[in-house]
């Protein structure tokens, strides 16, 4: 790509790279350093006129998130949804803040 100059390198994230929801630390952490890897590195790629993209999916409702466990070890699975709602409100907020649609 560099030697062509042209290019687009694309990474899949997820929205926890830029708004975090509560017991999901390590996940949200790597996501933040996914996301802060691919900001420098299409500072580095401009040069050379190769495009970087980060895509950041939203929730998606997985078992994963069902069996979660919190700090004491007890299930976290039950007080999901009151936690999703006030995370789809900051998302919103976030995303009528750009001028953007989310639903």
């Amino acid at each position: 790509m560099i030697k062509r100059r042209q290019g687009h390198i694309v990474a899949i994230s997820s929205i926890q790279g830029k708004i975090s929801i509560p017991f999901r630390s390590a996940y949200a952490a790597s996501k933040h350093a996914t996301q802060a890897f691919f900001d420098c590195l299409r500072a580095e790629m401009e040069q050379y006129e190769i495009e970087v993209t980060v895509i950041s999916p939203g929730y998606i409702h997985t078992n994963l998130s069902v069996n979660a466990i919190t700090a004491d070890g007890s299930r976290y699975g039950g007080k999901l949804s009151t936690s999703l709602l006030t995370w789809k409100r900051r998302v919103s907020l976030v995303f009528t803040l750009l001028g953007k649609s989310w639903n």
